[in-house]
């Protein structure tokens, strides 16, 4: 076992509720959907070829990144992981749910939160995990973060923790990861902080920019 994986629940502090942590992720993962949704509805069209990221990738190609990734089978996602950790390109835009523009995008990931819903299968941590980084990725672009439910984000920012590769994993072994905005943390040892969305993208492998150790007086930071 992983050490991330040994220290749960997601949340260390015994004022949060967490009877809603589940195996099934249908409602936040919808949830993450219908945000995505509205946040590229309130930025309108000029925002369709926003840059996101520190690469040449658009909100368009976050978005098509994100559809292409409905319902994907294991082995491929698996694939297309091990690309993403090497460097090499993602997946291809699914071809059968073409996305073209705003608009569009809003509807075809407002009809997926629908599906995710109503379907009576469980919806896996990998597709929230999808849900969750667009999210980020998107909000950066757009320059307003885009909100995503902290059990949300701890699951997701648990389970990249775990499943690292060694560079990010040199950065974060034998240390704590707090999210300062969320009321999660995760792991064990001297704490390194930063926001959900700062924590999730780093360990997304997006950006170079590493948590930081908590400062003197800050959650879980050297003594005053």
């Amino acid at each position: 076992m992983a050490d991330f994986a040994r220290y749960l629940p997601l949340s260390q502090r015994s004022g949060i509720d967490e009877r809603g942590v589940t195996s099934d992720r249908r409602v936040p993962t919808a949830t993450v959907l219908r945000a995505i949704a509205r946040a590229l509805r309130t930025a309108g069209e000029v925002a369709w070829v926003a840059r996101v990221d520190d690469d040449a990738s658009t909100v368009a190609d976050a978005v098509a990144d994100l559809v292409a990734g409905f319902d994907i089978s294991p082995a491929r996602r698996a694939l297309e992981s091990a690309q993403h950790a090497l460097g090499m390109s993602g997946r291809t835009p699914a071809v059968d749910v073409p996305v073209e523009g705003i608009a569009d995008a809003a509807a075809v990931l407002e009809a997926r939160a629908v599906t995710i819903t109503d379907r009576p299968q469980a919806t896996r941590l990998v597709e929230l995990d999808d849900a969750v980084v667009a999210a980020v990725r998107i909000g950066d672009a757009l320059g307003r973060p885009i909100a995503v439910p902290p059990l949300a984000s701890g699951a997701v920012a648990l389970r990249r923790a775990t499943a690292a590769p060694t560079p990010i994993r040199a950065v974060i072994s034998g240390h704590s990861l707090h999210a300062t905005d969320a009321a999660w943390t995760i792991g064990h040892g001297p704490v390194l902080v930063g926001t959900a969305d700062e924590l999730i993208r780093f360990l997304a492998g997006y950006g170079d920019r590493a948590p930081r150790p908590a400062r003197r007086g800050e959650f879980g930071g050297p003594a005053a």
